[in-house]
């Protein structure tokens, strides 16, 4: 059967047994029920409920709580050891940390709640003769639908009548020009082509018109891609997987370690109470309990600086993610581009040319002249209040209405305050496609005079006289004629939108008078050609996948500064095959035209294919399958539909291409800085294992119990943990290659820097203090006598303090990966300066407040043994910096290598 949309209208009306009238009450319930309500549902259902409870299955916490549910165990085995003070705190830990990271979560899903806004609440209809509004969600096939200028249209709709009417196809499309329908335009059978279509979810730009309804809901075009969407499989990001491998990696090392000294403490005669009992603080030991609090608090601190960057997060991970970028994939219009349209240049019949400066719609801006002729600005006047004279648009304030192109004309001859008093509009010669040129008549006092512009091949037949230099009306000869056109072809390649204006005494679009003509542009964003060079220098490749034509996005790319080897349209593209695409997407900078949103999908499965870590803007409903396929689908929170916003990760709350740059900056910050506090929270858990190890081997008592090890963990770890989250960019972080997709946080580097060098010099600082203390004590090696006297207790204080003041200095050194963390500054980063207070603090309570040290079972230490504590802080920091040094040194004769220095 024929697609009902390429039904002539009277076949449609039979088709779908309504008529010009429109349906009655009675029939328009019936379909109700039949077809279901005019809506497009979200069918990425999100059951918050079961969102936070799915939390509690991550890896990570099902460990955190394994390893809980062992502390209760040792506990009924070995009551009064504080092993079920662990365990609640372990499951207190989990709990925050999920609560947490899911109310990031919900949070972000309100506020994007707050930007959808798709699909029109009312329309008006015609049922049973009679006008009137209805809620969208009743509209059924076979209403009869009237649209007025600024609508959104709630159907897929066959126009029965229209006046002038423009629609802005772009939430379906990606094409930003306004295009004309009319119930005379062709049909075809893409629905998308159809001139005789209104389609759900575009806006009327001017005009008016009224139509029959043959498609709703999920039926509609608007629909179908949002179903298309919904079917899309999304990767795991990068996020995701790290944090499963760090998980899977320390649970094994926890696990094997634990098993061993099970093994050992049993084979060596202490039973299976105590070798179970030594074996589970050793995982304990092991397991960084902080660091998915960290992790999580570290990424929400990164969405809070994106949202300051105008890019909302929906799900943390995704702050990560798209710091991981090595490819964007970016629309032309609202994001590279103001979405404005601004006369930029204006060439006089007279030969005279004018660049104008400002922008949009209602900044300032002056004219400057090439030449400047007695009568320049008068002319110029007279040919901009011509164009106001044949203009349906108007700014009504801050308020615009009707087709942007012409609005840019109004918008340039308010500059100049243009004199339209007198004139009375008496009749309109509208566009049509096939014209390509509108006239208006107007009366002034007695006279007639008839004002046209269109474009200038189509004027240019027309006109036999054009306004000279002194304002004299000369004839228009061939040679004139060439000069203006060959001018109008110099704008048009430059990405102009070009009009010639003309006008003549008396009626008719005849004889014309040419005034000379204007050159439209959507502008470039300032801001955007930085962010491409940034993109260039971090090594992210930049793609242009765009509605527009060719010639436009090339020049747009040429303004900003976007390197093109190759261009393509998306008729182009379909013949290519996957495998010489994928190469070109590899080695060659293309620009994508005309492009549909299965051809978007396409660029990104491939792109994925390549390795690359895609991020994909998108605004339309077009857009939303290439959104969800993408590994960062970033959607415009002014223009883009709720369709898009729901398939995408991150929002733009500026539809500005700079503000993903920012945010790739953020990305990559919240990389580093989880890369440097897991190290942080590694080196720690050394002098937590080492103790353990010595206890065993050596005739020793205990230097450090596991709920001093949970006090580590999950009290003075935090705090510095999360300050190095929230580090700031480092100044070469966006001259860097993106962090490669079998780049690990979890690398050898930090396991080395971790545990066998900065972690080593803790273990020792941590034992030194211990054994010291006891030996200056009076204590002598093999007795175990001491075991729980006051003097343990002050020796295990002792431990924790020399792990503790190690970490002070630590977390300062690591402030920078590579770099001098002296060049970083002491008062940046104002939550380390708080979380160096707390520490100070906890560290003064140890020693003094009685009831820190009835639940830790610590006791206070005179203050001459605090000297222990001073040489390997010291030590650390200094050794750290010298190793960065040579990093840096070893990375700067590579560099000087590569570049034959």
């Amino acid at each position: 059967m024929t697609d009902l949309h390429a039904l002539p209208v009277s076949e449609l009306l039979a088709h779908l047994k309504t008529s010009e009238l429109g349906l009655d009450e009675e029939e328009a319930v019936r379909r109700l029920r039949t077809f279901g309500p005019n809506v497009i549902e979200s069918r990425i259902k999100k059951n918050y409920v079961k969102q936070y409870l799915a939390k509690y299955t991550q890896f990570f916490a099902i460990l955190l709580e394994a390893a809980a549910i062992l502390s209760f165990i040792a506990d009924w085995f070995s009551p009064g050891e504080g092993y079920d003070i662990l365990g609640y705190a372990i499951f207190a830990a989990v709990i925050i940390n999920t609560t947490f990271s899911f109310w990031q979560e919900y949070k972000a899903d309100k506020t994007m709640a707050e930007l959808l806004k798709l699909v029109p609440a009312i329309v008006t209809v015609k049922r049973g003769g009679k006008i009137k509004e209805i809620k969208a969600k009743t509209l059924v096939p076979g209403d009869v639908l009237i649209i007025e200028e600024g609508d959104r249209v709630g159907a897929d709709t066959l126009l029965i009548a229209s006046n002038s009417l423009k629609v802005n196809n772009a939430s379906l499309t990606g094409e930003s020009r306004p295009v004309r329908r009319s119930e005379q335009g062709e049909t075809s059978e893409e629905i998308l082509d159809a001139e005789n279509v209104v389609l759900a979810g575009t806006t009327v730009i001017s005009g008016n018109c009224s139509g029959v309804v043959f498609a709703t809901g999920i039926k509609t075009q608007f629909g179908r891609i949002a179903e298309l969407a919904v079917h899309v499989k999304k990767r795991s990001t990068p996020m995701q997987n790290e944090i499963i491998r760090i998980t899977r990696i320390l649970t094994l090392a926890a696990v094997l370690a634990g098993g061993v000294f099970f093994l050992l403490g049993y084979l060596s005669g202490q039973g299976v109470l105590i070798a179970s009992i030594f074996a589970l603080s050793l995982i304990v030991a092991n397991v960084p309990e902080g660091m998915l609090p960290t992790i999580t608090l570290s990424l929400s601190i990164a969405s809070r600086h994106m949202a300051a960057r105008n890019a909302l997060i929906k799900n943390l991970d995704s702050a990560q993610t798209l710091g991981s970028a090595t490819v964007i994939c970016t629309d032309k219009t609202g994001t590279i581009t103001r979405n404005e349209m601004t006369v930029k240049k204006i060439y006089l019949a007279s030969g005279e040319e004018v660049s104008v400066t400002g922008e949009g719609y209602f900044h300032n801006g002056a004219f400057h002249f090439s030449e400047t002729n007695k009568g320049s600005e008068e002319r110029l006047r007279f040919l901009l209040t011509s164009g106001m004279l044949n203009c349906r648009a108007r700014i009504e304030g801050e308020t615009l209405h009707g087709d942007p192109t012409e609005l840019a004309i109004i918008a340039a001859a308010n500059k100049l305050n243009p004199d339209q008093s007198g004139y009375e509009e008496i009749e309109e010669i509208p566009f049509t496609s096939e014209r390509k040129m509108m006239s208006t008549i107007c009366r002034l006092k007695e006279s007639y005079y008839t004002f046209t512009k269109g474009a200038v091949e189509i004027l240019l037949p027309g006109a036999t006289h054009f306004l000279g230099a002194n304002g004299e009306v000369l004839p228009f000869s061939d040679e004139n004629k060439s000069a203006f056109l060959q001018k109008a072809e110099d704008y048009e390649r430059d990405a102009f939108r070009v009009l010639g204006f003309a006008f003549r005494e008396g009626k008719g679009e005849n004889n014309l008078v040419m005034l000379g003509l204007v050159g439209i542009m959507d502008l470039p964003r300032p801001e955007v050609v930085g962010a491409v060079a940034k993109c260039r220098n971090a090594g992210i490749k930049v793609f242009m996948l765009t509605g527009d034509n060719a010639l436009t996005a090339v020049a747009i790319a040429e303004r900003i500064g976007l390197d093109v080897d190759k261009v393509f349209s998306g008729d182009e593209i379909r013949r290519i095959p996957d495998k010489e695409l994928k190469e070109l997407l590899l080695h060659k900078n293309v620009l994508f035209a005309r492009m549909r949103s299965e051809q978007k999908l396409r660029i990104a499965t491939l792109l994925q294919e390549n390795g690359e870590v895609v991020a994909m803007t998108g605004d339309g409903v077009n857009d939303a399958p290439a959104l969800r396929k993408a590994d960062i689908g970033i959607s415009m929170g002014i223009k883009g539909t709720d369709v898009a916003k729901e398939a995408a990760d991150i929002i733009l709350l500026d539809d500005n291409f700079a503000s993903i740059v920012a945010a790739i900056e953020e990305g990559r910050t919240v990389y580093f800085n989880i890369k440097k506090f897991v190290t942080y929270i590694l080196s720690s858990n050394v002098p937590e294992i080492v103790p353990y190890i010595l206890w065993f081997f050596l005739a020793i008592p205990l230097p450090l119990s596991v709920i001093l090890i949970l006090s580590i963990d999950l009290g003075t770890d935090m705090v510095p943990g999360l300050a190095l989250g929230s580090e700031t960019s480092e100044e070469d972080i966006m001259d860097r290659p993106p962090v490669g997709k079998n780049e690990r946080i979890l690398d050898f580097e930090v396991f080395k820097r971790g545990y066998f060098f900065l972690g080593a010099i803790e273990a020792m600082a941590a034992m030194f203090a211990f054994l010291g203390f006891l030996y200056l004590n009076g204590w002598v090696y093999g007795d175990l006598s001491i075991t729980g006297s006051l003097l343990h207790k002050q020796a295990m204080t002792m431990t924790l303090l020399g792990a503790v003041s190690c970490q002070l200095l630590n977390v300062w050194t690591l402030r920078s990966w590579e770099n001098s963390a002296i060049d970083r500054g002491f008062l940046s980063n104002h939550l380390l300066i708080i979380a160096m207070i707390i520490e100070v603090a906890w560290i003064w309570a140890i020693l003094n407040v009685e009831i820190v040290q009835y639940i830790f079972n610590t006791a206070a230490v005179p203050a001459q043994y605090l000297v222990l504590l001073v040489p390997f802080p010291i030590l650390l920091f200094i050794s750290h910096e010298i190793y960065k040094w040579r990093i840096r040194r070893t990375h700067a004769k590579r560099d000087r290598k590569n570049t034959g220095i």
